[in-house]
Formats: structure tokens, C-alpha cells, sequence
């Protein structure tokens, strides 16, 4: 699952405040694979994505493989692409797309309970009263306390208790244009979840 969070940035000099983003790729076991920190918090998910090495090292076919039996998701704020999967945003009446939204919700809930986790630590759980550099150094350790803390088996620091906030101002994805690929690998997706249920 690839997702964005925001934590609150506070510069102790200026008394400014701000909100910086990191965009993390979270397993289903609620590892980060991957995460950059420091993106102005102001930029949408699908910005922040495009703007970034994640999506360049996929786009030129050097993370995930061609043509693309692997794909990451993604909530409705970002873009449908052929490596990257998002819920349909106007299901068609019956089972089949609803039941994949569903699923693809339910997918979802490792990032959001991640997230959820880093906010935990003291340091983020509350505005963070440090220069940019120095809240980036701060999310970039705490994951990998995080990740630490999971390799031991040690679930002590995730969260229980989470919900579905925080993303970032809204891009409207309707006037962009999908590839026929990526409608029909989450058609196919779709279909195959729905005859896995039906069987």
C-alpha cells in the first residue's frame, strides 16, 4: 500500500507552522518498504507520487516488474495506473465492484494502522518543534524503530485504535486519462475476487 501522512512542524525560532508530508509503502504485515519524508505538506498525494523516485524507479521498469503482474494500491486520491490500484470511485449497481472496494478497503488498513503507529511515538505525537531537516530525521528514525520493533516480533508499538484522516488536500482525478491496461487489470482484479467468492 503506498499512502501519504502529514505531521505538524513548528519552527522554535520563527514560531511558524507547517505540516510536512512522507510518502511510505507499507506490507501487508505492516512493514515500511519504503519511505520519503519532506515534501511540503500543501502538495496532494497524487502530486507528492508523481514527484517522486518511487514513481520514476517504476515508470522506467527498475522497481516492480514489467508488465507490471505486481502492483502497489492506493486510496482514491491517487491516480489508476497499471502499477498502481484505486478503488472505483462510482461503483456500478451490484456486487462486483462494491466487493472489491471492500476488499481493496480492507487491504488498505495496514498503511493506515502504520501511520496511526508513527503518530505514537513521542516525538510525533505532537507538533514537532525542530527545523525541517531535523522532523524529516525524525519520521525517517521512527521508522525504522518501527520496522526494528517488528523484526524482534515485538507488536508492543502498533497502534490499536486508528481511523481514515489526515490525507492531504484533494486533486481531481476525473479529467486525467487512465490507461486501458490499468481499467482492465482492476477489472480483472475485480472479476477474479468476485468468482473467488461465487465458487
Amino acid at each position: 500500500v503506498v499512502f501519504c501522512t502529514r505531521f505538524q512542524v513548528v519552527n522554535a525560532h520563527t514560531n511558524s507552522s507547517s505540516r510536512v508530508a512522507a510518502q511510505i509503502v507499507v506490507d501487508s504485515s505492516f512493514r515500511i518498504l519504503t519511505i520519503a519524508a519532506g515534501f511540503l505538506g500543501d502538495k496532494t498525494d497524487s502530486q507528492i507520487l508523481k514527484s517522486s523516485t518511487l514513481f520514476n524507479d517504476i515508470e522506467q521498469g527498475t522497481l516492480l516488474n514489467a508488465p507490471f503482474t505486481q502492483y502497489l494500491i492506493a486510496d482514491s486520491q491517487y491516480p489508476l495506473l497499471p502499477w498502481l490500484i484505486v478503488p472505483f470511485a462510482q461503483p456500478l449497481p451490484g456486487p462486483l465492484q462494491a466487493d472489491f472496494n471492500a476488499a481493496h478497503a480492507t487491504m488498505r488498513l495496514p498503511a493506515l494502522r502504520t501511520a496511526a503507529s508513527l503518530r505514537n511515538w513521542g516525538v510525533l505525537s505532537r507538533p514537532v518543534t525542530e527545523e525541517l531537516k531535523m522532523a524529516v530525521a525524525y519520521i525517517g528514525a521512527c521508522s525504522i524503530l518501527h520496522n526494528s520493533l517488528l523484526m524482534r516480533e515485538d507488536f508492543s508499538a502498533l497502534a490499536s485504535g486508528f481511523e481514515d484522516s489526515d490525507s492531504g488536500p484533494c486533486d481531481s482525478l476525473e479529467g486525467e486519462a487512465v490507461s486501458s491496461k490499468a481499467l482492465a487489470l482492476r477489472e480483472t482484479l475485480a472479476k477474479k475476487l468476485h468468482d473467488s467468492r461465487n465458487s
